[in-house]
């Protein structure tokens, strides 16, 4: 069954955890979207962290919405909504926007600044990325498994040419439970898919 996912600035901001939304979301089995802000957000932290330069996230973001043209909502369609909502204030313009295209899941880690009472009038749920890329991961194994090693051949070419260190697609799902945030889960569950869908 096909629903709509916005991912939060927070799961974008980790490189680990934004390759495996971003690896997700080419299974086309949901329909994603996020703001503007969620992006500027995402990159003004990592370029304040020093982990990026302006010129880095600025082609980062070009590459995401010519990958997704659909998925930014424009803040014309959702500004009104914000002040509405009940969640932590922070966060008000990520419900917001969910709620004006009727988004079914809010992938986040800050579970805590969207309380069931301010998502359930709206029927959306949140969850944790790990709880949300197990479920991919269980709607469509060999889908997701093909579009995994396929970016993992990417970024071993992409190694192989700058003398950086190479890892095999078993390593780098094992690593997936060791990130921050964690994603023991998805760890498992993927590395028991790379075993039943060989290559």
């Amino acid at each position: 069954m096909a629903f709509s996912v916005i991912y939060d600035a927070c799961v974008l901001f980790p490189f680990e955890i934004r390759d495996v939304l971003m690896i997700a979301a080419t299974t086309r089995h949901f329909t994603l979207y996020w703001t503007d802000a969620i992006l500027a957000e995402c990159t003004g932290n990592l370029i304040e962290d020093g982990r990026a330069t302006k010129e880095n996230m600025n082609r980062m973001v070009a590459d995401m919405k010519a990958l997704y043209p659909y998925a930014t909502i424009p803040l014309a369609d959702y500004e009104n909504l914000i002040a509405s909502m009940t969640n932590q204030a922070k966060d008000r313009h990520v419900l917001a926007a969910a709620v004006a295209r009727g988004v079914d899941v809010i992938v986040t880690t800050n579970l805590a600044d969207f309380q069931p009472a301010a998502l359930d009038p709206y029927n959306i749920e949140a969850q944790h990325p790990d709880e949300f890329v197990r479920h991919v991961l269980d709607e469509l194994p060999e889908a997701f498994v093909k579009q995994f090693r396929k970016r993992n051949d990417t970024r071993r070419t992409y190694a192989l040419k700058n003398n950086k260190p190479q890892y095999t697609d078993e390593e780098v799902a094992e690593h997936l439970a060791k990130a921050e945030p964690k994603m023991p889960m998805t760890s498992a569950y993927l590395l028991e898919c790379l075993t039943k869908y060989s290559k």
